[in-house]
């Protein structure tokens, strides 16, 4: 009994929405409430940094990264662990996050996707090929399944993971106009008034969630044919 006491528990239902989305839908609701919080942001740190329709970002950011933090730290209070794979995200959101405000560049988060998506892949890959499936053990035993399974699952999701990046690099380098230090410039609205920055961070938030439920769909059926889910009767 005191084994089971002391083992890492998990994050289910609303603890595991908020902790995996607050910080997104945190992001999404101070860059739409820039109009209010950009002037407060500029009159709290004596910046011109936040107000505009270019500061946009750096407000999200700003209210973004200490959302992540918090539930970063909410994560590791309520598992007693550290996800190796929360851990390397985090240090990559707030490393590119801080970059992105010391150097006045938005391009540090544009690519953070890219980053984030390409280690994934770089990294499941890697384990595959030094006999490692770091995939079986991110689901940490919520599904038993044979090692010939387990790997087709995971060359599956290395190439979901390396489409993801390069639609990321795609997306913003076509849809982002990079107005920083450039005189005259303007980032004209696109489709219903929005900008390409807020369709690619629409389509970031959003689109690629979307995606990635419809690749889990798509791998239901050979889950449900090779795989024994936990809980599952025999």
């Amino acid at each position: 009994m005191s084994n089971q006491s002391s083992a890492p528990a998990k994050l289910e239902g609303n603890e595991k929405i908020w902790v995996e989305f607050g910080p997104i839908i945190a992001l999404f609701g101070a860059y739409a409430l820039n109009g209010t919080l950009g002037p407060m942001l500029d009159n709290l740190f004596g910046s011109e940094l936040f107000g505009g329709e270019d500061g946009r970002l750096y407000t999200g950011l700003a209210v973004f990264i200490p959302t992540f933090l918090a539930a970063f730290g909410y994560s590791v209070y309520r598992t007693r662990r550290v996800a190796p794979m929360l851990a390397v995200t985090g240090v990559i959101v707030i490393g590119l996050g801080i970059l992105t405000f010391v150097f006045q560049d938005k391009r540090f988060f544009y690519v953070k996707p890219t980053i984030v998506y390409g280690l994934i892949a770089g990294g499941l890959a890697g384990g595959l090929l030094l006999k490692q499936n770091f995939l079986k053990i991110m689901f940490d035993g919520a599904i038993e399944m044979a090692d010939g399974p387990w790997r087709t699952l995971t060359w599956r999701f290395v190439w979901f993971h390396v489409a993801a990046a390069a639609a990321n690099e795609v997306l913003w380098r076509t849809l982002i106009t990079n107005c920083e230090g450039v005189p005259d410039c303007v980032a004209e609205p696109l489709l219903f008034g929005f900008t390409g920055e807020a369709w690619w961070l629409g389509i970031k938030g959003f689109g690629f969630t979307l995606a990635y439920f419809a690749f889990i769909a798509a791998n239901a059926p050979f889950l449900m044919k090779h795989g024994k889910f936990e809980g599952q009767a025999n």
